[in-house]
């Protein structure tokens, strides 16, 4: 039952701090010590705050940003989710410049939860897709 309910909180929090722009729901959504480990970045994992600002930037260089929730799955005090975000490039992040391109950027999250709090997740995000 557990994993169901945390599924239905992944789903929600896409459609709030993505597609709805509410980024004070993470908040709530966060448990203590929580880390995000990108795959891609050297300096993974990383903690609350930068997460925040990691897609604070993000959403500011595709604010049309919606998410797709394509799968989303648990067992025991894990879930995985599948989703892709449809955006355009319409201002810089980090040091790529603004492309004004329509962009799919795939991604699958496993996260892991506590107390009914996401405390870590690992994310492979298809970042290539922003260079086409």
């Amino acid at each position: 039952m557990a994993s169901t309910q945390n599924a239905e909180l992944i789903r929600r929090l896409y459609e709030r701090a993505f597609n709805g722009g509410d980024l004070t729901f993470v908040h709530e959504v966060h448990g203590a010590g929580y880390l995000y480990h990108d795959t891609t970045a050297p300096d993974s994992p990383e903690g609350h705050d930068s997460y925040m600002a990691r897609t604070a930037a993000f959403l500011a260089a595709f604010p049309d940003a919606r998410a797709s929730v394509e799968d989303v799955f648990g067992c025991d005090d894990r879930v995985t989710g599948r989703t892709v975000k449809r955006v355009t490039h319409t201002a810089a992040l980090g040091e790529l410049p603004p492309t004004g391109r329509p962009v799919q950027l795939a991604s699958t999250i496993i996260y892991r939860f506590e107390d009914r709090l996401v405390v870590e997740e690992w994310e492979i995000f298809d970042k290539l897709s922003m260079y086409h």
